[in-house]
Formats: structure tokens, sequence, C-alpha cells
């Protein structure tokens, strides 16, 4: 089975679409998951947009120059217009991937400053906020708001820019950086606030003892990594508290906890006020 979304068919695009007036326009998108059926794609002359596939499931076969190369989850490849494009997903290996065809006059330098033309396949690993901007742009093309073009093209620069930022991290990790485990701990716990972080998990991500991760933490972020997780998911309550409609039930569940009553009396011992006033006082 393949499922397939986005502002139409893949195959509706096949030739894509020329926009050159725009900064960067987003042409399609999509979601394709294999469950039965081999998916095999083939364009001698490629297209005359850009496409970006990121895996998040199972693996692909793709070919460049006559030769094969598996791209596994957390990976891109990036076609540039008119390179041709051959690539094949097998049903039984689950492959599950995002894709999206874009053009405009901007396009090309943004996607070097990204550091997304330096080779077709690169790692990026499995980032949430890529996927949740893929939903998005998904989402707006599919219920064709005003304006759905502004929102798809700012959408689709801060995924290049979230993508170039995850790139940038994993060079600079070959570098004599220090600190890079805990840079990279810091950056876990902003993408998964909400879920149940265990510290000793996290100690052993940096392959370090629970002490040694705890005291190394603490001497980069000045404080400890319950701590540092907290402050995270109280910033984000305060922004959700001031910014929307949800009741401090629903923020609490979002930012991790079950229990309303305990998020409160932390969000008191962080803000000096409970999360209803708060809100109440952003509201006047």
């Amino acid at each position: 089975m393949i499922n397939i979304s986005g502002n139409a068919l893949d195959d509706w695009y096949e030739q894509g679409v020329e926009r050159n007036d725009n900064l960067l326009t987003v042409n399609c998108c999509g979601y394709q998951k294999l469950m039965t059926i081999d998916l095999n794609r083939k364009r001698e002359q490629g297209r005359v947009d850009y496409q970006l596939i990121y895996l998040v499931g199972g693996k692909g076969t793709f070919y460049f120059n006559q030769l094969s190369q598996d791209v596994h989850k957390g990976q891109i490849v990036l076609y540039a217009p008119n390179e041709p494009q051959t690539y094949t997903y097998f049903a039984k290996d689950a492959t599950e991937a995002y894709w999206i065809h874009f053009t405009g006059h901007g396009v090309q330098n943004y996607l070097q400053q990204c550091g997304l033309l330096d080779t077709s396949i690169q790692t990026v690993g499995l980032v949430d906020e890529v996927g949740e901007l893929f939903k998005k742009i998904i989402r707006e093309l599919n219920m064709k708001k005003p304006f759905n073009e502004h929102v798809t093209s700012a959408y689709l620069l801060t995924l290049l820019a979230l993508l170039g930022r995850r790139l940038q991290r994993t060079e600079n990790q070959g570098k004599d950086d220090h600190h890079a485990d805990i840079h990279m701990i810091m950056e876990i716990m902003y993408e998964n606030y909400s879920q149940n972080l265990v510290v000793s998990e996290l100690a052993k991500t940096c392959n370090l003892s629970l002490f040694r991760f705890i005291h190394k933490f603490k001497d980069v972020t000045g404080t400890t990594p319950g701590k540092y997780v907290t402050n995270i998911r109280i910033n984000e309550a305060k922004k959700m508290l001031s910014e929307t409609s949800l009741h401090v039930k629903e923020i609490a569940a979002i930012v991790g906890y079950d229990n309303p009553l305990y998020f409160s009396r932390v969000f008191c011992q962080a803000v000096g006020i409970p999360p209803s006033r708060y809100k109440d006082q952003v509201e006047l």
C-alpha cells in the first residue's frame, strides 16, 4: 500500500512547474509509506525544480552515475533541476519518506548557505520539527487557504534552515569540541522535552557515568539536567499561555506533565504565580 498526500499526486507534477518570480515556491509536497508493494521511480531527464526526500523509516535504494546506494532513515536526498532521478522503495523495508518539490530565484543560494548542496545524500538524523514542518506544508497545500503560498514558503525556509543546522552540528562534532556531547544532549532535550527523559539514559548516550554526566552538564549549562528540561517546559508553557486559548490542563499535557496540579506547582515555583493567573495577566 502506498499513501501519498500533498497538493496533488506526484505524477501530476512529473514535469514540474517553473516559477522564478518568487524567492522560494513550494510546487508540491507529500508523504509515502510502503506496506505491500514496491515503488520504482525513474526520471531520465529529472524535473525542472528541486526535489528533497527525507527518509523517516526503513530505507531506499538510489542510483547516482549508475551506482546504487542505500539511503536509510534519518538521511536526506536532494536532486537538482534536470538531474536524472532513479530510486526504489521496497515494501519489505517499510520505507517511509517525506518529499517536496520547490523552485524560485533564491533557492540555489539558500541551499548553498545551508550546506545542502555539498553532496546528494546527507545524514541529519530524525528531527521531529522537520517532520512537523512537512505535515504543515502538506496541510496548507491541501486546504488552500488565503496566502498559503507565503505560509508554505516560510515553512520551507525554516525546514531547510533546520536541516542546515543539523549538518553543521554533525560537522562541528568532528572538531575539537570538548562539550560536543553535552551540546548534543541539550538539542535532544529541546526536541523531546515533552517526553520522559531519563538522566541515566542521557548519560549513556554520552558514554559517561551518571555522576560525570551531571557534573559536566552543570559545568556547561550552570544547572542540572532535570532543571534544564524543566526550564524548557516552563518557557514553552508560558508561550502557549500567552499565545493560545488552550486551558492550563491541556498545556500541562503538551509540555510533558500528566498531572496538571503538579504542573501548576512547578510553574508557580519557577515564575512566582500559578499558570492560571499568568494567563489572566497576559490577557489584560
